[in-house]
């Protein structure tokens, strides 16, 4: 038998709730954002007595392989956070099962989240000690976003580091300029026009957060395979930009 997400969720719940040391759980990613579906992992997150941190995650990874096998796993440990990543046989390939562990003491500020944001929203399954709170949004910093369109513009404007190599036919060192100068720039000034608080969030969940029309140049000047596409794309990045500027100053 399959097991599927809320199954687990309840399976896991049950037993972080019966560990008086475990003072909170809940889900991030998908789960807090109401947006998964049949690819989408378990993100889930604990507050554990600093002590007892490393043996709650193992005790429940073995708690989770009373469920099946698992065929996978990988941890990482910080001085703050224990983090193991598995995977059941028996569950949908896509759905991996994040298990992160903080220490009690860590600093509060990690767990007091943005009102309203659009990235990373905790859905709470208990809490007895108020360890998630939130705030309000930061005041954007106007004079910042503009320093750094600023920078961006310029090193777009440079695309002259990307054309040279394709005059040697180095494309290797074309595509790394290519994204350099070009790519990761662009991006970032588009999010600085529809998500200033996120300027730096990079591609991660790009396709949600800006305009359909905008993602489809995105994905245009993304795909390439020759010195052709690139040349060719290196003049519809520069209109994007036009355009961006003149919607950035209004």
């Amino acid at each position: 038998m399959k097991l599927d997400r809320n199954y687990i969720i309840k399976y896991i719940k049950d037993y972080a709730i019966s560990k008086d040391y475990v003072y909170a759980m809940w889900l991030e990613g998908a789960d807090g954002l109401n947006q998964f579906d049949e690819y989408s992992d378990l993100d889930f997150w604990f507050d554990v007595e600093d002590s007892k941190r490393d043996l709650f995650i193992n005790n429940l990874v073995k708690h989770l392989s009373l469920l099946g096998k698992i065929d996978s796993r990988m941890n990482q440990k910080t001085s703050e956070i224990y983090q193991s990543n598995i995977h059941l046989e028996n569950t949908n390939e896509y759905l991996t099962i994040d298990l992160a562990a903080q220490n009690d003491s860590r600093d509060r500020e990690a767990t007091c989240f943005t009102n309203g944001s659009i990235t990373e929203i905790p859905k709470v399954i208990f809490d007895r000690k108020n360890i998630i709170t939130f705030h309000e949004p930061y005041k954007i910093d106007k004079e910042k976003l503009n320093t750094i369109f600023e920078e961006k513009k310029n090193r777009i404007l440079q695309y002259s580091r990307v054309i040279k190599y394709i005059k040697r036919n180095q494309y290797l060192e074309c595509f790394m300029e290519y994204e350099k100068q070009i790519l990761k720039p662009l991006v970032t000034i588009a999010r600085i026009i529809y998500t200033p608080n996120i300027y730096d969030y990079e591609l991660c969940h790009i396709s949600r957060h800006l305009p359909k029309e905008v993602i489809s140049n995105l994905e245009i000047l993304y795909k390439v395979n020759s010195f052709t596409d690139i040349e060719k794309n290196i003049s519809l990045a520069l209109e994007m930009l036009k355009s961006f500027e003149e919607e950035y100053k209004q």
